[in-house]
């Protein structure tokens, strides 16, 4: 009898799901997109049933239809925007450890063929060697720095290592959150933190800040107006439920970045928990933490500032309106006549 999605082993349900969305979208699945459909397929339902969102997705339309393929449209636009930055693009990645199996998420911008260079924070030593083995490149500096509000600070270290924060958990909700309930600290270490204010005074422009730091983001953020006055867009990891003790939640990074000068312009990442004890139930119904997408507001950037966020819109997000929208604008500002490639029929 041929095996059903239901008795598929756990990892040839990702591996399925990962088939599919390289084979249809041409790209790797987001981590909660990965998370929903390898559950779906674990409780019984066919690889048809992804195939056919995937099929009726905008993102699958958009790469298949009149216009032409997306990553037609990518390669026009990378082709013609090395010769209009007058600057590399900058990345700044707080945070900066690599997971296993998965990408930097600004990995698809350093792919094109652009002029980039990335500043890394990445607090352990050895995940800083790691990367450098498994991703030799001269033009990513990485620094051994706990990124915070410059105070001294204890770091709890746990038995899943991506969730390591500043902050402990908050044990009366993870408790209660299948997923999160088997997560403890295994040891604490006393740490200087640095501003970003002061790491960065020297950096210049920073086109993409990355921050994923377990709920310590509104700290480093209150430490770093001025690095968000010449930052373009920010991809920050936010939280809906108070995963750590006392951490900030979404609503008020958001009113940060919105007085700040940045409007939300999407979530790219969603991730919700099923409640613990409950063993015949797993529906994930408790929204947990998601990572944000913020831009700054067109009337503060100059041509090579709208320049640098048409790119981000496009490869790291696969935004071409968004992205036709600020390349229109930057060349309003004088800089490029890149918004013409993104017509209905450019060559």
């Amino acid at each position: 009898m041929p095996e059903t999605s239901a008795n598929l082993p756990d990892q040839d349900h990702a591996a399925v799901v990962r088939g599919l969305y390289r084979g249809f979208l041409g790209r790797e699945p987001d981590p909660a997109g990965l998370q929903y459909w390898s559950e779906r397929l674990a409780h019984g339902a066919g690889a048809g049933d992804l195939l056919s969102a995937l099929t009726s997705s905008d993102e699958y339309r958009l790469a298949h239809g009149a216009q032409g393929s997306l990553e037609d449209l990518k390669a026009r636009v990378a082709g013609a925007a090395a010769g209009m930055l007058a600057r590399p693009l900058t990345v700044v990645d707080i945070g900066a450890q690599e997971l296993e199996n998965e990408d930097h998420v600004y990995a698809p911008l350093t792919r094109q063929g652009l002029p980039y260079r990335i500043i890394g924070f990445e607090p352990q030593q050895e995940k800083i060697e790691a990367s450098r083995l498994r991703n030799p490149d001269s033009r990513v500096t990485l620094y051994p720095t706990f990124i915070g509000d410059g105070a001294p600070q204890t770091f709890h270290m746990n038995n899943d290592d991506a969730t390591s924060s500043l902050l402990p958990f908050n044990r009366e909700l993870t408790s209660q959150l299948r997923d999160l309930d088997h997560l403890h600290t295994v040891r604490t270490a006393e740490v200087a933190t640095s501003r970003l204010d002061e790491v960065l005074a020297d950096a210049g422009p920073v086109d993409f800040l990355k921050l994923d730091i377990q709920g310590f983001e509104l700290p480093v953020l209150r430490h770093a107006t001025e690095v968000l006055r010449r930052t373009n867009v920010v991809h920050c990891e936010v939280s809906f439920a108070p995963i750590y003790a006392e951490q900030a939640l979404f609503s008020e990074i958001e009113t940060l970045l919105r007085a700040a000068g940045f409007y939300l312009l999407d979530f790219h990442t969603l991730v919700r928990y099923p409640s613990a004890g409950i063993p015949a139930q797993r529906s994930r119904d408790r929204l947990g933490w998601g990572d944000a997408i913020f831009v700054r507001e067109a009337a503060l950037c100059g041509a090579q500032d709208l320049l640098a966020q048409a790119l981000v819109a496009l490869f790291v997000y696969d935004k071409p309106s968004a992205a036709a929208a600020l390349a229109r604008r930057a060349d309003a500002a004088g800089a490029t006549g890149l918004g013409a490639l993104f017509d209905e029929g450019a060559p």
